[in-house]
């Protein structure tokens, strides 16, 4: 719904919600769910922690589970707005890779917890919380597996399985995340620097999936 049509009181309820999630978001990048506390959690959004639970009943399980929700519906929009009707597939990814490399930039605390905490939830010995994590990983897949599917379509694309496909890009989309992650924690030459800037390392990881590492 559009926030111009709801209530004072709505918008205002929405907003008291959104600094929970950031809050929550921070602390869980910087702690990790299984240190994270609640008291904490309220501390920063600057609520009480019976606030928290007015909105969030389920506690930290139910905080942690709405803000990778909320980070899987990002990703999502990032990829329909990159992949535009007028645009190739390789114009379509490079941009959907730029916008994620500047999505992370603009909020590392993100990144932060998708790394330390992804693997752990899909490894979980507790089947909903690995499933939810399933559940939301697989949303993601899917948008990008229709636009595979229609570049297979045009013959932009080798007709590969498109899931199959889908799961590919990402994981080495991860992979780059972490590289840059790893090497903006050293002190590097300027010369080994390179893949740093994020449009450099997009046209990297598109060249690498797109046209592949043998030349022809």
């Amino acid at each position: 719904m559009n926030s111009a049509n709801l209530s004072r009181k709505e918008r205002e309820r929405l907003m008291r919600r959104q600094a929970m999630l950031e809050a929550a978001r921070a602390v869980f990048a910087e702690k990790g769910y299984a240190n994270a506390t609640l008291e904490e959690i309220a501390q920063r959004a600057e609520f009480g922690k019976g606030t928290l639970y007015n909105y969030f009943p389920g506690g930290k399980d139910e905080l942690f589970f709405a803000v990778f929700e909320e980070v899987f519906a990002q990703f999502q929009e990032l990829i329909d707005a990159a992949f535009t009707p007028a645009a190739s597939f390789r114009e379509g990814f490079e941009a959907f890779v730029r916008a994620s490399f500047a999505f992370f930039a603009q909020h590392h605390e993100v990144l932060l917890l998708v790394m330390r905490e992804s693997q752990r939830m899909l490894l979980s010995p507790e089947p909903e919380r690995a499933a939810f994590f399933q559940d939301q990983y697989n949303r993601v897949v899917q948008h990008l597996s229709r636009h595979i599917q229609g570049a297979i379509e045009r013959n932009e694309v080798k007709p590969l399985p498109p899931e199959a496909v889908a799961h590919t890009l990402i994981g080495n989309l991860h992979g780059i995340h972490m590289h840059l992650m790893l090497k903006a924690c050293q002190h590097l030459p300027a010369q080994r620097q390179a893949l740093i800037d994020s449009e450099a390392a997009a046209h990297f990881l598109c060249t690498l999936l797109l046209e592949g590492l043998l030349k022809p």
